[in-house]
């Protein structure tokens, strides 16, 4: 398995567990965290296809 497959994997895992809070805003410190871990996760895949495209 791969990097990129590895944090997609994070992920859809870190999803799940967002989707099991209560209520679903921003204004919910857990589901916010859970949002930006999601996208750190995105952040550095775009930076994994970046360095295999050079």
């Amino acid at each position: 398995m791969t990097r990129i497959e590895e944090l997609e994997r994070m992920i859809d895992a870190l999803r799940r567990q967002r989707n099991d809070c209560v209520p679903k805003s921003n204004q919910n410190p857990r589901y916010l965290r859970y949002s930006n871990a999601v996208s750190a996760l995105l952040w550095l895949i775009d930076d994994l296809r970046a360095e295999e495209s050079v």
